[in-house]
């Protein structure tokens, strides 16, 4: 018994753990060939992570700047390409009207890339993040789905990541050698 939690219980919540952990890494690594192509996002990125070391909670929230370069990391290259809904009932979407009674795929990999809502879409600029998600009310940005189904484990992710990529810093050059 942990924490009055039954072995179902304890059971998800390890698995939820390490679904986090395995697709933080997964992004981890596609920001890191973002940052090899995009050199002054990175020294930028480092500087902000050498002057705030991670100490406690609190001191996360100094880190405007990393967020901003995990969430466009997120944008072009997100864990989860595509996700599939059942529509209960027909809705129109834009100029498209959906069927009810259906299953619907979209892809958040296409949605993060139009350029309507993202200018310069295919580019890594972590700027764009700078007053928060943009567009949040129209559905093209969410890495970590959105609605009742979101990703339970996106708060533990960018934590991590955070805290990660603090570490890495701080204890490693990570220059990139020409």
């Amino acid at each position: 018994d942990a924490a009055g939690l039954g072995d179902g219980e304890v059971i998800d919540d390890i698995l939820t753990v390490y679904l986090v952990m395995d697709n933080m890494s997964k992004q981890l690594g596609s920001l890191f060939i973002y940052l090899i192509n995009y050199r002054e996002v990175f020294d930028k990125m480092v500087k902000e992570l050498r002057a705030n070391p991670i100490t406690d909670y609190k001191s996360l929230n100094k880190l405007h700047y990393t967020e901003m370069v995990l969430l466009e990391s997120l944008r072009l290259a997100p864990v989860l390409l595509r996700g599939t809904r059942w529509l209960n009932k027909s809705i129109q979407a834009g100029k498209y009207w959906i069927p009810g009674d259906c299953q619907f795929q979209y892809s958040q990999y296409v949605l993060h890339r139009i350029e309507e809502y993202w200018p310069n879409p295919r580019e890594f600029i972590p700027e764009r993040f700078e007053k928060g998600i943009p567009n949040v009310d129209s559905f093209t940005f969410f890495p970590f789905l959105a609605g009742p189904r979101a990703c339970l484990g996106k708060h533990v992710a960018m934590i991590a990541m955070k805290m990660t990529l603090s570490m890495l810093v701080n204890n490693y050059d990570l220059t990139p050698v020409p």
